[in-house]
């Protein structure tokens, strides 16, 4: 039906809006792919390497930190994005890759609401926070990225390389697991990421009587450590992880190597203290069975 001229007059510049709103939807970051992203962005070293074992090549990562488990090869030549905590990566660097999504991390949620705000999904929450829970975080990455089969696949392999590894254990050493600070030791408790590594190594846990410090949260699985108590659970082995700023980690590990109010310990008088200044006993890893076996190798001698 065709509209007298002054009545096509009026409608013209609701019309007009209603069609630059709909460029705009159309053209927002992760409106076209809403289920399946296309362009994704991986900043946390355990989603980049799942989804390089998934075929999925993101648009960028984060740089790894001094210390941080490294990135898979797949990765090479993907552009890679420096972290400023608590925000995580910079705006405008992040827009102009134009990501359907995020894989982040609590640690960055400060940041999450201006990021959501620019039409991008975030998730931060699929990080595997313990051994188990390792391949239902692989398989709802894959999920999100549109590859279910070979998540699925996946998984299954990532479970039994961490169950394989596990085998044929001979002894089962008395260890004590710590978080080592500029100015005091925290224990590592059980139910952690360290924790079941440890375990599932064929140590045997000197902390079980340690209360966390709290509740919820990262301080769920850490609790206070004195010098006497680690005295007195005298255990075989000691592995302190240096945690602080890059600068500071290689002070902290030369702190604890030769730390004098352990020097009675078993781990002490046998040589058996380990300072490790990577962080695979803190965060999850894509190759958990990998970690397992230098446990043992390494540390345990099992």
């Amino acid at each position: 039906m065709l509209l007298p001229p002054l009545a096509r007059r009026l409608l013209a510049p609701l019309l007009l809006a209603v069609a630059l709103a709909a460029i705009a939807i159309a053209g927002a970051p992760g409106a076209a792919h809403a289920a399946t992203p296309e362009r994704v962005v991986a900043i946390t070293p355990f989603t980049a390497n799942i989804l390089a074992q998934l075929g999925v090549r993101p648009v960028a990562v984060a740089s790894p930190a001094a210390g941080e488990q490294g990135l898979s090869s797949a990765l090479n030549g993907v552009a890679r994005l420096k972290l400023s905590h608590p925000n995580g990566p910079n705006l405008e660097q992040l827009v102009a890759l134009r990501p359907d999504a995020l894989f982040s991390s609590p640690t960055w949620r400060a940041g999450t609401p201006r990021i959501q705000r620019l039409g991008i999904k975030v998730y931060d929450s699929l990080d595997p926070q313990r051994l188990g829970t390792v391949p239902i975080a692989i398989t709802k990455i894959a999920s999100i990225v549109g590859k279910g089969p070979q998540g699925t696949a996946l998984a299954t392999r990532v479970q039994a390389g961490y169950r394989g590894a596990q085998k044929d254990i001979t002894r089962h050493p008395r260890v004590l697991l710590a978080m080592g600070l500029a100015q005091y030791t925290l224990a590592i408790l059980r139910n952690s990421w360290g924790g079941d590594i440890i375990t599932a190594a064929g140590g045997n846990l000197v902390t079980k009587e340690i209360k966390p410090i709290a509740g919820s949260g990262q301080d769920a699985v850490v609790g206070n450590l004195s010098n006497e108590a680690v005295v007195r659970m005298n255990p075989d082995v000691i592995i302190v992880v240096p945690h602080g700023s890059p600068s500071d980690v290689p002070t902290i590990a030369k702190y604890y190597r030769k730390f004098a109010p352990w020097r009675t310990t078993k781990a002490a008088r046998t040589g058996q203290i380990y300072v490790p200044t990577d962080d695979l006993l803190l965060q999850a890893t894509s190759d958990p069975a990998a970690l397992i076996r230098k446990v043992r190798s390494q540390y345990l001698h099992n």
